[in-house]
């Protein structure tokens, strides 16, 4: 069917978008979406977005739309097998946040919508105490019913260390976002989890695992994205075009050297028999040189922060007591199965691997694509606008912009008077394919001011005695 072929890029199909209200009136309202948002993120579990349509038929009277109506729609690209589909596990509209004439028969609507779980979170309370590990506890929050009881797909990857937890009133994703920053991958004993959905399920995942297994096998990225001009007669190539791309805020040294991305020092403080373990943290040791990167499949890559030689011989990883944390324990005398949390094992790689995550990043525009989702890895291309001569070889590519990248958000933007579906995407990176050349460089030594030490008299007055009174 020429439907199904993918004429252009940005071209859709969006089946649907079926309105259901508390009337029990069920309204195809596929004609009157001027645009759908959807956005997801590895920091939220749960997709929302939002919908604008033209009503001019009472829509809003007849469901009636009062913010707790059922929406189903299907997006998917054509010829692609991925699909965003909220036909079997609907979404919910939980706020009309506009509404205003055009006309006097026609009324635009701004509806809010999110998942079935979101708003159930929000009703649900836990108060009880769990012992296993934590991905036990978070499946079990996530598929009982009497938590959360999600029917969706459920990817998690197991966790060592048996915990116990007391759950003091929370909802189901604040108890899961307490936990989950204790969480230790029991194969690859690799900290930092994310909890998130995409259109394929919930995700209860470390970062690590994202990236690749055992740090000799990678998984593949997804596209390759190229900032170039569309090609003539290409759709499936131009799905792939960068329309617009920029950089916010990067390689933040000063901030990330006061949080503790590079290196820290962890002071145990066992409460019990009254001393104290030390823990120092060096980023290119203790996580770059043993987890997962970005670009380990290559020989030659290297880590995206810098190992400039400093002062006193040192590189930025290198000074442990840029941040300290204080944590306490207690002796192996108290400790009952599951009452030690291990914080050695993950407060400070879990820390610096969050903000890792916003190290490096890169916003970029594209055409729209149901197969790319959050958590994927992708390819970026960005030319060099160093002054070149042709032919077109690997010089002529920023080799700092361009590379895989995981993607962190992704926004869906879809406008069906315009036949466009466009995407927009922030995406992380954390290495390069060729390790940056270090030259020690020399500098000229400092001058040493003086010190003074006396009050400057000059230009100082007496203050006049007063008289007698």
């Amino acid at each position: 069917m020429e439907k199904e072929r993918l004429q252009k890029a940005g071209d859709f199909i969006l089946d649907g978008v079926l309105i259901v209200g508390s009337s029990g009136a069920r309204i195809n309202i596929i004609d009157q979406v001027q645009e759908l948002n959807i956005y997801e993120s590895i920091d939220t579990p749960y997709i929302s977005g939002n919908l604008l349509i033209a009503d001019s038929s009472g829509v809003a009277e007849i469901l009636p739309i009062l913010g707790q109506e059922r929406l189903l729609f299907k997006l998917r690209t054509p010829g692609h097998s991925d699909s965003i589909n909220f036909n079997n596990y609907h979404a919910i509209i939980y706020n009309v946040e506009k509404r205003f004439s055009t006309s006097d028969r026609e009324h635009i609507l701004v509806l809010n919508w999110t998942t079935l779980e979101h708003l159930k979170n929000l009703r649900t309370k836990i108060s009880a105490s769990f012992k296993g590990t934590i991905s036990e506890i978070v499946q079990k929050i996530i598929k009982s019913d009497n938590y959360l009881g999600s029917k969706k797909p459920l990817s998690i990857e197991p966790t060592k260390n048996i915990r116990k937890f007391v759950i003091p009133n929370l909802t189901p994703f604040q108890a899961i976002n307490l936990i989950k920053s204790e969480a230790v991958s029991g194969e690859e004993q690799s900290p930092h989890y994310v909890f998130f959905e995409t259109p394929d399920g919930l995700y209860f995942r470390s970062f690590d695992s994202l990236l690749g297994q055992r740090r000799d096998l990678s998984i593949k990225h997804k596209n390759t994205y190229r900032s170039q001009p569309p090609e003539q007669n290409n759709a499936e190539a131009n799905l792939a075009t960068i329309l617009d791309w920029q950089v916010d805020d990067n390689s933040n040294a000063f901030l990330n050297t006061r949080l503790g991305m590079y290196g820290s020092t962890l002071f145990y403080h066992d409460i019990f028999n009254k001393n104290i373990q030390k823990f120092e943290y060096n980023y290119m040791k203790d996580k770059f040189n043993r987890r997962n990167s970005m670009e380990q499949g290559v020989k030659t890559s290297g880590a995206l922060v810098s190992q400039t030689i400093l002062e006193d011989k040192k590189t930025i990883s290198e000074f442990p007591d840029s941040k300290i944390f204080v944590h306490p324990t207690a002796s192996d005398n108290l400790h009952t199965e599951g009452t030690d949390n291990n914080a050695e094992e993950w407060l400070q790689e879990s820390m610096s691997r969050e903000l890792e995550r916003t190290y490096f990043t890169l916003k970029i525009e594209t055409y729209g694509d149901t197969n790319i989702m959050c958590g994927d890895l992708i390819n970026v291309v960005i030319p060099s606008n160093r002054p070149l001569q042709p032919p077109v070889t690997k010089a002529s590519i920023d080799p700092i912009l361009s590379g895989r990248y995981l993607i962190t958000s992704l926004h869906h933007a879809v406008h069906p008077t315009e036949q466009m579906h466009n995407m927009v995407l922030t995406i992380t990176k954390d290495s390069l394919d060729v390790e940056p050349s270090v030259v020690e460089t020399k500098y000229k030594e400092e001058p040493t001011g003086r010190v003074e030490k006396k009050v400057n008299s000059q230009n100082l007055t007496t203050k006049p005695k007063s008289g007698p009174k």
